[in-house]
């Protein structure tokens, strides 16, 4: 798919926005081996399969064939671009993740990503997740999101930071964290979707 082995997040940001500029797109693009990829739930049948079986009151449900829902039939992801997909999560003031999430599920799934690590929202992204899932690009677009978020707030993940310490008691090694990054500090922002908001609980 592609090499994540020699990547290095600091050696594709530069210093100056906007955001689809200051990050050197064009060679994590290169990462790329193919231009599509087998979905990750049919893998490639452009099917999803329901077996039949027999209910406890006797009715009797038979297997059935459905276009798969994930790829919508397709059977394939198609290589995403990376560089419109910053430009889509971009805020209009430079330096900035939009407020509003956006509706294609790739670019959404790289600013709610990108909220974790800055600290703008430390919940689990579990419905972002599911919005890609079956995705075979998810790890570089994971990639695309840290690397972002980076880039906005100049510190490691914030998300991981209070994970980590909620699961291990280790408080965040790195200075100058947000409050979010930290046990008590605040979970998520005003901009959390209404969708996301099972996350909360």
């Amino acid at each position: 798919m592609f090499s994540r082995g020699t990547l290095s997040a600091r050696s594709f940001l530069h210093a100056k926005p906007p955001l689809e500029h200051a990050m050197n797109t064009d060679k994590l693009q290169d990462q790329f081996e193919s231009d599509e990829l087998p979905c990750g739930h049919c893998n490639g049948t452009m099917i999803n399969v329901y077996e039949g079986f027999t209910g406890v009151d006797g009715t009797v449900y038979p297997r059935k064939e459905k276009p798969c829902l994930w790829c919508d039939g397709l059977g394939v992801f198609f290589k995403p671009d990376l560089a419109s997909l910053i430009k889509a999560v971009k805020g209009r003031k430079p330096g900035t993740l939009r407020s509003k999430r956006p509706d294609d599920s790739r670019a959404y799934f790289i600013w709610r990503m990108a909220r974790f690590h800055t600290g703008a929202d430390v919940c689990l992204p579990m419905t972002a997740q599911m919005e890609i899932s079956g995705d075979p690009y998810r790890d570089m677009l994971e990639l695309v999101a840290e690397m972002l978020a980076e880039r906005l707030t100049g510190h490691k993940s914030a998300g991981r930071a209070r994970w980590q310490a909620a699961m291990y008691g280790t408080a965040p090694q790195e200075r100058y964290m947000p409050e979010s990054a930290y046990p008590g500090g605040r979970v998520a922002d005003a901009d959390k979707p209404v969708e996301e908001l099972l996350e909360l609980f």
